[in-house]
């Protein structure tokens, strides 16, 4: 059994600001907030992915928190995937429902690390300057933070880092945000769990940014946009040709052409 357990934001599915240079209009929009257009994904990539999720187990895998994942209107009514990973690897969804076992899990793990309360005071303490306009959580299993990306310079965000590293929490920043993730809230984690619970013998994945290294590196056949923030830290993942949503159709190209190559083999054999 395979599956295809990806990244959404800037691997699947982009906002406006990475599609605005596209004149083509080969898009549809997927997710709205008070009004506003938030997400889109190529009719192209949506067609490939409504034939993966036919043929595999098809998992998004996002920083998202549940109710961020529900608002995309594509996975509540043309591709409704069994399961999904959301908060990072802090909640998985079956059918639409948080299964117990895997929060239980994440919140007895959790108990091992700077408590989350802790790390905002602390980092409140570290933070210089007015480049932060707001501190988020996320399901209350990490934090984010709305920044002002030209107010901050390199050298505080690099010590930011490194501080949260030693605190057993995982930075990424990723356009206005800046996140910081336990340990413990790991997306690779999560699919491994599923992988075991389900029996997947394959899994193709797919991310952009830090937090989807893991996921990138462990999985069976590993895809990273070539806009990816991940590639900076880790150049040698194997990446796309194509920027922006080119990308996304790409990747989901290259797992159909697979999955396809894989059926004539086991046709032939047989």
């Amino acid at each position: 059994m395979r599956a295809f357990a990806s990244d959404l934001d800037r691997t699947l599915i982009y906002s406006s600001r990475m599609i605005e240079q596209d004149t083509q209009q080969n898009y549809k929009l997927i997710e709205t907030l008070d009004g506003k257009e938030i997400s889109y994904i190529s009719n192209y990539a949506s067609e490939l992915l409504q034939k993966v999720n036919k043929e595999i187990y098809f998992i998004p895998v996002t920083t998202r928190t549940v109710e961020q994942y529900r608002r995309i209107t594509l996975f509540q009514t043309t591709i409704q995937p069994e399961y999904a990973i959301t908060s990072n690897g802090g909640r998985i969804l079956k059918n639409g429902e948080v299964l117990s076992d895997w929060s239980n899990r994440i919140n007895a793990s959790l108990e091992e690390c700077l408590s989350l309360d802790a790390f905002v005071r602390q980092l409140e303490n570290l933070i210089t300057g007015n480049w932060v306009e707001r501190i988020r959580h996320a399901d209350y299993l990490f934090v984010y933070l709305i920044i002002k990306r030209d107010h901050v310079s390199s050298e505080e965000l690099y010590h930011l880092f490194e501080w949260a590293r030693e605190q057993g929490w995982q930075p990424s920043l990723q356009g206005r945000k800046l996140y910081f993730v336990p340990n413990p809230v790991n997306k690779w984690k999560a699919v491994d769990y599923l992988k075991k619970e389900i029996g997947l013998s394959y899994v193709y994945t797919a991310g952009d940014s830090l937090l989807d290294y893991e996921l990138v590196y462990h999985g069976d056949c590993g895809y990273v946009p070539a806009h990816g923030e991940v590639l900076e830290s880790y150049p040698d993942l194997p990446k796309t040709t194509a920027h922006g949503m080119k990308a996304s159709e790409e990747i989901l190209d290259s797992i159909v052409v697979d999955l396809s190559l894989k059926e004539r083999s086991v046709e032939q054999k047989s």
